[in-house]
């Protein structure tokens, strides 16, 4: 009869659900590995938690007051008014005096989000705060000589009509003692002073000019203005601008015509620069809207950047297409005012023929400011920057600016202002910069973009080591199983024991 030998194989206990528990695992750990890599759940949970709804993220950020941006204006001096006037001097010297910067405030007024039509709805409001720390000077002590923006913009719009008016306009004007400069406190300037014209305007037109004085900001901030807006909360076009008012477009530039209606005056791709819609694609076109500017600011991609916070964005600047009213593009050019480089505002100023520009007319033909010493375009100042993080949309950095000019046509008909015959007089430029973000936000974006793939990187590699070994062990049982069938005929997983010392006498005698 046969032999036990040394080292013969002694069955596992429970082989068989030890190899299912240790393939199951093993596989299920390197699956959810795979489904992670091409999930992203870093991504999935950020859009979740910054999705539109009450009592979210969004919700909590919309409805507090929030240091939205920060505007810094800049006022064009005339150092030789009396010079220029009387003909004495060619060109108009100016000195740039600013800046002057006020922090802008803004609340959400009765904020609604309703789901079911994928929109939301808000008024905001503007709470504005003087900063002295970040301007040059209490603007209430720097008296300066500033172009008297509302004699130079009536007087261009007479010449459109007779004799008759141009000589009423003249009489008016003499009467009213309005001259082609102003000299005041920079805060007058600013926040309104008694302008004769403006004041007779609003006695006697009281439909054309709604105010009794004249002041940058007070019509930048005007407080009688209400604007209803009305957002997509939809991932797809998050932030999405689709009506202000009611209305889809701008109004002022024949939105409410269906024959006039097209993309330069529809809200399609347009945003208010707060947020921008998740996973944001480069080549997504994108345009900003604030009402005073009377238009669009089409953004242009440049690249990417890494921020101080570590954090990648996206890099955009305002084209110079958004101030191009130029007739070839039939886009927002009315009343003559077409120029490359030049914006028209009159529809939005009382039909005044006031014009946007970059400041210091940065990427304008020289041309247009020929008869003016005092300019120095550059970009490092007078460009534009916006940085947009890509999983969530939103805005890391902001700065652009714009500069506020008066298109003065022939006025040789007026003595006091015939000077400026022919001119893009410069008024003044804001520059507006968005603030360091909120530390609330800054951990956010940590959270999404640094901490969050590190520690989904460090559960990944624990888990395709632990499905490894799992792996591995499942292997490990069935070759000693295939081992014992080899050797005995009897599929049944073994594994080597320590031999044993046995006896050499038959188990069985003869």
């Amino acid at each position: 009869m046969g032999y036990i030998s040394k080292g013969s194989y002694e069955p596992i206990k429970s082989p068989k659900l030890k190899l299912l528990i240790c393939t199951t695992f093993g596989i299920l750990f390197m699956v959810l590995v795979a489904l992670s890599i091409i999930l992203d759940p870093v991504v999935m949970l950020a859009r979740y938690l910054s999705r539109v709804d009450y009592g979210t993220f969004v919700h909590e950020a919309l409805s507090r007051e929030t240091d939205s941006v920060h505007l810094s204006v800049y006022l064009f001096n005339v150092t030789n008014a009396e010079q220029f006037v009387s003909g004495e001097d060619e060109k108009l010297k100016i000195q740039e005096v600013g800046p002057f910067t006020y922090q802008e405030n803004r609340t959400n007024e009765d904020l609604e989000i309703d789901l079911k039509a994928g929109v939301m709805r808000y008024t905001p409001r503007h709470r504005v705060t003087f900063l002295p720390e970040e301007s040059i000077g209490n603007p209430e002590d720097m008296i300066v000589t500033m172009p008297n923006l509302a004699m130079l913009a009536m007087s261009s719009s007479v010449t459109t009509y007779g004799l008759l008016a141009k000589f009423g306009f003249n009489m008016l004007a003499s009467q009213l003692r309005s001259n082609a400069t102003v000299t005041m406190s920079a805060y007058d300037y600013l926040w309104g002073y008694d302008e004769p014209l403006i004041r007779t305007g609003n006695q006697f037109l009281p439909g054309w000019i709604s105010f009794d004085k004249l002041g940058l900001l007070d019509r930048l901030y005007d407080k009688n203005a209400t604007f209803r807006m009305e957002v997509s909360s939809r991932e797809e076009d998050k932030f999405m601008i689709k009506k202000v008012n009611g209305i889809g477009g701008l109004k002022p530039w024949g939105y409410e015509d269906p024959e006039t209606r097209t993309s330069c005056n529809s809200f399609n791709n347009t945003f208010e620069g707060l947020s921008y819609p998740p996973q944001l694609s480069p080549t997504r076109p994108l345009k900003i809207y604030r009402n005073v500017l009377c238009r669009f600011m089409e953004l242009e991609y440049q690249g990417t950047t890494n921020t101080d916070i570590g954090v990648e964005g996206l890099v955009y600047r305002v084209t110079n297409r958004s101030y191009d009213s130029i007739p070839e593009n039939q886009c927002l050019c009315s009343k003559g005012i077409c120029y490359e480089g030049i914006s028209d505002l009159s529809p939005c100023m009382y039909g005044l023929p006031t014009v946007l520009s970059n400041a210091h007319f940065y990427e304008t033909d020289p041309s247009i400011y020929e008869k003016i010493e005092g300019f120095t375009p550059n970009e490092e100042e007078h460009g534009s920057k916006f940085t947009i993080e890509q999983t969530i949309g939103m805005v890391m950095t902001t700065k652009f600016s714009v500069q506020l000019n008066v298109m003065v046509r022939d006025v040789s008909f007026n003595s006091k202002v015939k000077s400026f015959s022919n001119m893009f007089v410069p008024i003044a430029y804001f520059k507006i910069e968005q603030p360091k973000l909120a530390d609330d936000l800054v951990a956010t974006l940590k959270m999404i973009h640094i901490y969050s793939p590190y520690s989904l990187l460090t559960a990944q590699v624990i888990l395709i080591i632990a499905g490894l070994l799992l792996l591995s062990h499942s292997a490990r049982i069935l070759y000693w199983n295939w081992i014992y069938t080899k050797r005995n005929g009897i599929a049944f997983q073994m594994q080597t024991k320590n031999a044993k010392e046995v006896s050499s006498e038959p188990l069985m005698k003869s």
